[in-house]
């Protein structure tokens, strides 16, 4: 779908300043001043990246009270159950907390459900398991905030529960827990709202480490190797305290003691490299996340806790191969998915794309879902129905917030939860259809025509003269990218190609593009298509990421493509 190119207005003077006083490009100055960063200390703050500027956790409501509460129970002997979600942000929640307690003598045991026999979240079966178990205490893990009644199960039979998660509460209210540790609440004073799930397990272990005498106050430290993956994986706004986690987590990454993590990284060939978000989030994210999509997650909390060298090498394997076997029922089901569009959308009164079918895999449509928005760009919801009940997830776009869609249609749904763009969700067959209609309702309130034509954001309109090694090294100063923190993007008017666009890969093209006595190569991902239609001799504006590519011991500037225009 072509998009709408949207330049960022410059600030010339802004630039200068900024640029004189941080001594980088105005190039990056720019770049800066479209992230809204606009003065000399929010930029120095930004660059910097410094971990000593996390925030206290306690600022986080009930972070004392939880805190004490593990205490107690760790001097008692009591029993502690982790229960976590079965994506990566959970796993590596319950495998970070796991580890802290054990370091503190605590008797602690982990529960993950199993993604299609108990879904998202507590569930009255599993908290029953736990209560025969003789469990004192339950500490969830990005999950809970919407459990009200496996809560209250829990309180009535003296078990207490310490809720860490960072979804957004129902109504503004929450379970009568023992303790809630979410900066989505009301009352929380926490500067920093957007904390992933793995962030405030972080934040909790920091607490811990800091309240119990003997325990080393860095020892949370020692496994950001984890929150980078959590946050990562979670496609968490890399913004303050999420980007400066990362950021640390990516540089522990790349270097950890882990046996699990070092076996995943070797048996994906990324073992000797300086690791990215990109290595995290497309290389290891998804495997970790393959054995919890289409069965239990427990062979990924086993990898990330293995001790073995030889044991994490098997458990790398099968995560690797669950991994390949995801990928094809993802490929399956998205081709059932695109043929349902073609017989049963309307695009012309529907802006929400809701799907369904009986036997599509609960643990891959949230993936297919999002390859739909890519293609249609449309918010699509998608539902897999056993017996007359169908769980499902759904994937939006920039101006739908799809949590809040939600709730005003929450009189046909039996569960649902999430944010913005993301949400999963559980109905009745006989209200699906009044479910459509509402929630495309609600569409065509919030949405114009222009909402529903995705936009490439362009950070500045630039000659090919600009883009020296030096300039290009520096944007690497603001890495980690990701939501909030995008990539940046520049444009370039009216370049000629000087060699036919030749496919290098499946739908990927190259071709050499020149102006103003330079050429340089672009590469365009999933462009092979658009690219091998243009012809030698064609002048087009471009939008591409500028990178420094080596090749036999020399670097060179390459461009990827982002979009082209007639």
């Amino acid at each position: 779908m072509q998009k709408n190119w949207r330049i960022a207005k410059p600030n010339p003077t802004l630039q200068k300043e900024l640029s004189k006083a941080l001594d980088v490009s105005e190039l990056i100055a720019q770049v800066l001043i479209n992230r809204n960063i606009k003065d000399q200390e929010q930029a120095e703050i930004f660059l910097d990246c410094n971990i000593r500027t996390l925030h206290d956790p306690f600022l986080l409501k009930d972070m004392d009270k939880a805190v004490s509460r593990i205490e107690t129970a760790v001097k008692k002997g009591e029993k502690i159950t982790i229960w976590g979600d079965y994506d990566v942000d959970g796993i590596t929640s319950v495998a970070l907390l796991k580890n802290i307690l054990q370091e503190i003598g605590a008797y602690v045991t982990c529960y993950i459900p199993h993604r299609i026999d108990e879904g998202f979240g507590l569930n009255l079966a599993g908290v029953s398991a736990i209560h025969r178990s003789k469990t004192n205490l339950v500490l969830t893990v990005d999950c809970g905030i919407t459990n009200f009644t496996e809560v209250d199960y829990l309180k009535k039979h003296n078990i207490d529960t310490i809720i860490t998660d960072h979804h957004q509460p129902q109504a503004g209210s929450v379970p009568d827990a023992y303790a809630v540790i979410n900066p989505l609440q009301k009352d929380c004073a926490y500067p920093f709202k957007h904390l992933a799930g793995v962030g405030l397990a972080f934040k909790l272990a920091c607490a811990l480490c800091a309240k119990i005498k003997g325990l080393q106050k860095q020892l949370a430290f020692e496994h950001l190797d984890l929150v980078s993956l959590g946050i990562i994986s979670d496609i968490a706004p890399m913004l303050g305290e999420n980007r400066i986690l990362a950021k640390h987590g990516l540089s522990k990454l790349s270097d950890t003691k882990k046996e699990g993590l070092k076996a995943l990284k070797r048996m994906t060939g990324i073992e000797n490299k300086s690791l990215s978000a990109m290595h995290a989030g497309y290389i290891l994210g998804p495997r970790i996340n393959a054995c919890g999509r289409i069965g239990s997650a427990e062979d990924s909390l086993k990898l990330i806790l293995s001790n073995s060298p030889g044991e994490a090498e098997q458990f790398a394997k099968r995560l690797n191969e669950d991994n390949k076997a995801r990928q094809k029922l993802e490929r399956q089901t998205l081709n059932e998915a695109l043929a349902r569009v073609d017989r049963e959308v309307n695009f012309k009164s529907h802006r929400v794309i809701v799907l369904y079918q009986d036997d599509w895999h609960p643990g891959v449509i949230g993936i297919v879902a999002s390859k739909i928005v890519d293609r249609f760009y449309r918010p699509v919801i998608m539902l897999s129905f056993k017996e007359h009940v169908g769980k499902g997830s759904g994937r939006s776009i920039e101006n739908f917030h799809l949590f809040h869609a939600l709730r005003e249609c929450s009189d046909f749904l039996e569960k649902f939860g999430g944010h913005s763009k993301a949400c999963g969700l559980s109905i009745r067959k006989e209200n699906l259809e009044r479910f459509k209609e509402a929630i495309n309702s609600q569409a065509k309130e919030v949405l114009t025509s222009d909402d529903l034509r995705p936009t490439l954001n362009i950070d500045a309109e630039v000659s090919l003269k600009e883009l020296t090694q030096k300039s290009i090294a520096q944007l690497q100063k603001l890495q980690p990218f990701g939501l909030g923190n995008r990539e940046p993007v520049f444009c370039t008017e009216a370049v000629t190609i000087k060699s036919q666009p030749r496919v290098v890969g499946r739908d990927t093209a190259k071709m050499w593009v020149y102006k103003d006595n330079l050429c340089y190569e672009a590469i365009g991902f999933r462009m092979g298509q658009e690219l091998v239609s243009l012809k030698a001799g064609e002048t087009i504006d471009i939008a591409y990421t500028p990178s420094i590519n080596q090749w036999q011991g020399e670097s060179f500037i390459q461009l990827e493509l982002k979009g082209t225009k007639a």
